[in-house]
């Protein structure tokens, strides 16, 4: 990364802080024997938080019988995986929404970060992955550096974040490395470290456009790139209306690193978007409207079911 271009982001303090609640949430459920009480009495010091987490446990997501109302019944119904995921990005959106995002739009962001999260995630559970919580976050903040950028160098940045639209193509990722000398996976793998989350997502999300070579081969963080990196081009798809055509033959090609088979993909694209809308939903996050999305969805299953010819 080019020195220059670190210490001008750094300066300008475009990377948040993470609120200690979070830190020590993320800390407290990496350990299995987490105490439940304890977890519960840090994050009732957060009132928005423990809400989000109520209001969660209680939505027909988990189907449950009757009213979940103590805060600690609700992580033990969600998980405290899931729980950590949840005070996360509750703070990665509430700091986001708050930041200047001209000219990203930050509907088709919030969209595009979504669907390669969701995504990343059901490749990890296709495959024999255990990281499939890790690559979740790694797909949800992979682009984070998008933002970062944006903020912390606008006149220098903004012509190629301007280009982070429907449509857009990939070269403004080639501009990045020859305008701005530093990608967007570098400062959100910045991002990442700041808040202390683990180095193999860091290393992962630095690595996830490539060139994967670059992480050692026995590193776990180089599946976890590639599955990253295979979900961000299937959201880039996903998130923008084109021929179906071309876009299953996208797909197809971003399926290729992650070795596996292109019918995985058209069994999975169908669930997506209700995966993508609860998501949403909990994060009180606007998104395309599910009919045009699923109609995409759609399109490119058929495309990929369709026999050759």
């Amino acid at each position: 990364m080019h020195r220059d271009t670190i210490e001008a982001i750094t300066r300008s303090a475009a990377i948040p802080s993470m609120p200690l609640v979070a830190t020590r949430c993320f800390e407290m459920t990496q350990d299995p024997l987490c105490s439940f009480d304890k977890l519960v009495e840090l994050l009732s010091t957060d009132p928005g938080i423990a809400a989000e987490i109520l209001r969660l446990a209680n939505s027909a997501m988990f189907g449950v019988a009757r009213q979940v109302e103590s805060l600690k019944q609700a992580i033990a119904l969600l998980g405290l995986s899931r729980v950590r995921d949840l005070v996360l990005m509750r703070y990665m959106v509430q700091s986001l929404n708050r930041a200047k995002t001209d000219p990203i739009d930050i509907t088709y962001y919030w969209r595009r970060s979504l669907t390669t999260a969701v995504v990343s995630s059901r490749l990890a559970s296709a495959t024999t992955s255990r990281k499939r919580e890790e690559i979740f976050i790694g797909g949800l903040l992979a682009d984070v550096g998008v933002v970062i950028l944006t903020q912390a160098l606008p006149s220098k940045y903004e012509p190629i974040a301007s280009q982070y639209r429907p449509l857009g193509g990939d070269m403004w990722m080639n501009s990045e490395s020859a305008v701005m000398e530093v990608t967007h996976g570098e400062v959100s793998a910045m991002v990442l470290e700041s808040w202390s989350l683990p180095a193999l997502l860091v290393d992962a999300v630095r690595h996830h456009h490539g060139p994967y070579d670059a992480l050692p081969a026995d590193s776990p963080a180089r599946d976890v790139a590639r599955m990253i990196g295979a979900a961000g081009a299937i959201a880039a798809c996903l998130c923008e209306a084109q021929d179906p055509a071309r876009a299953a033959t996208r797909c197809i090609d971003a399926m290729s690193p992650v070795g596996l088979d292109p019918a995985v993909l058209s069994e999975m694209l169908p669930n997506v978007q209700n995966d993508v809308e609860s998501l949403a939903e909990t994060l009180k996050l606007d998104v395309i409207p599910s009919r045009t999305y699923r109609l995409i969805a759609e399109q490119i299953a058929r495309k990929l079911l369709a026999p050759a010819t």
